[in-house]
């Protein structure tokens, strides 16, 4: 069952803290890659030789082995490395105990020694890998990394190769299905034309601005295509319970000397040493990626991370939103609704969700956050009052990269949906749509009034809010040749009554000179 989401807060307003509205890419969709049972993902990084300097300790390596990892039994991976041409080191393999070695060093062999940045070739081939190996009923996608711009050593060649990238070659990838993925490792990079790329099939751009960001955008990436079930980490902890038979941790580290630790719910410090059957431990520079096998239910706590974590999960109680809508510009206003599901089936029980709280936690492209709480009382876009499916209605008007996390909270769960997407800029000669009824960020509690409201309700929306407080009146904006117009008008009036007291005054005196005259006679 599928509903729309609508995020009102009560009173329809946007704070004026944001103006963006929310345009998900294709390429995110809670429901496309599950139901197509698996993707076959081909990586496609550049080897030239600039990546020497912008990576210099090839953390794209570790970065790109992780993403190959949180892959599951059903997808396939392969791996083409590109300088003059496309060269392909893994052809799409399923991971398994026997080729997941063969996998991971397959991301060893890319090196930095090419001459050349031929993108052409690069998403040929890596289109080329997909129409030839690629097995019906997959989702197909293409990762393709680079620092620079088109170069093979001759500027008209340059030129032509670009026009057919933009033409045939993009032509190609729609017409099969293939949703192309793009990351520029440097703003020295070609961002536009990688920008076009993923935007024309239905994919994400992301920008590197370090080797160090790298892990981060893999997951972005991994977080868009397969739309993993997550659990919500806040303070370093998260809550596991009893439906959840796997978690994959990735953890981000302020320093590469900084060693992270995971404490479980009896009070036990786990790290890489303590690894077996049950609990795996990827060590690198800037992340760890830790892997626990039928977790022991409660309050799990990483030790010593710097931040931007993620917990990947397996579970049979899955949260999920609609809707996957690709076209929304600034301006436009949405309605997302979230619920959740227990063996594929909507999850209703009022036992359940009368003390379960939705939210949603809007991440702007400055990295500012604000939360909204998400409504089943038939109103701010909710079609129906306890049916399970909650609800509100968003309207910004910024263009640029957002990030969205859905999380829905219980006694004894927790669930988070991550969405990354796009807010396009309005067309040009397009007028604005108008801006009536839109959302407000919910405030955050007094900490009496939290502690005085039931645990199971969620806290007084603004709607409710606002019969108990004024609202703010709306600034206007400043109208510049108005203040200067009002500003030259204030002085030509001072100095307008300025000569009349000067005249005044000089025909008093004249007056006063004539008196004396007269007396003196």
């Amino acid at each position: 069952m599928k509903r729309i989401l609508s995020a009102n807060f009560g009173r329809p307003r946007v704070a004026a803290i944001f103006s963006l509205v929310l345009l998900f890419t294709a390429g995110v969709s809670s429901t496309s890659m599950a139901a197509a049972g698996g993707v076959d993902a081909v990586l496609v990084m550049d080897s030239s030789g600039s990546m020497a300097k912008n990576d210099p300790g090839k953390l794209r390596v570790p970065a790109a082995r992780m993403f190959m990892s949180l892959l599951g039994g059903e997808d396939r991976i392969g791996l083409i490395s590109f300088s003059d041409n496309g060269y392909p080191v893994l052809h799409l393999t399923t991971p398994a105990t026997d080729t997941n070695a063969r996998i991971l060093a397959s991301a060893d062999k890319v090196s930095s020694k090419g001459v050349y940045t031929n993108l052409y070739a690069a998403l040929s081939k890596g289109i080329e890998m997909l129409e030839r190996e690629g097995k019906e009923g997959q989702e197909r996608m293409l990762v393709l990394m680079s620092d620079g711009r088109m170069d093979v050593g001759n500027s008209d060649e340059d030129w032509t190769l670009t026009q057919k990238l933009q033409g045939e070659l993009l032509q190609a990838a729609r017409d099969k299905g293939i949703k192309v993925y793009t990351i520029a490792f440097t703003e020295a990079s070609d961002i536009e034309l990688l920008k076009q790329v993923a935007k024309e099939t239905g994919a994400l751009f992301k920008l590197a601005r370090s080797d160090q960001d790298l892990h981060d955008v893999f997951s972005a990436i991994f977080e868009s295509a397969k739309d993993p079930d997550m659990l919500p980490i806040e303070g370093g902890e998260f809550m596991v319970d009893g439906s959840i038979e796997e978690v994959t941790i990735v953890a981000s580290k302020e320093r590469e000397d900084v060693r992270i630790y995971l404490q479980s719910p009896d009070g036990r410090k786990l790290g890489a040493e303590n690894a077996d059957d049950k609990l795996k431990w990827f060590l690198s520079h800037h992340f760890d990626m830790i892997t626990l096998s039928k977790p022991e239910q409660g309050a799990w706590k990483l030790l010593f991370t710097g931040g931007r974590n993620r917990a990947y999960i397996v579970t049979n109680m899955t949260l999920n939103y609609n809707p996957q809508q690709p076209s929304l510009i600034a301006g436009e206003g949405m309605v997302l609704e979230s619920w959740l599901e227990q063996d594929g089936k909507l999850l209703d029980k009022e036992a359940v969700l009368t003390n379960t709280r939705f939210q949603m936690e809007i991440q702007d492209p400055n990295g500012a956050t604000t939360r909204f709480d998400l409504f089943d009382r038939g109103e701010t876009g909710d079609k129906k009052p306890a049916d399970g499916v909650y609800a509100n209605t968003l309207s910004y008007e910024n263009a640029g990269s957002y990030q969205i996390r859905i999380i829905a909270k219980g006694e004894t769960f927790q669930r988070q949906k991550t969405v990354h997407f796009e807010i396009a800029p309005v067309p040009a000669g397009v007028a604005k749509p108008d801006r009536e009824e839109q959302a407000e960020p919910e405030p955050e509690p007094e900490p009496d009034k939290a502690a005085a409201e039931p645990a199971a309700g969620p806290e007084v929306s603004l709607e409710e809010d606002s019969e108990q407080q004024a609202q703010p009146e709306k600034k206007k904006d400043v109208n510049l040749g108005l203040v200067a117009a009002v500003f030259m008008g204030i002085n030509l009036l001072l100095g307008a009554i300025g000569f009349a007291v000067w005249w005044i005054l000089r025909k008093r005196k004249k007056t006063d000179n004539a008196d004396a005259d007269d007396e003196a006679s």
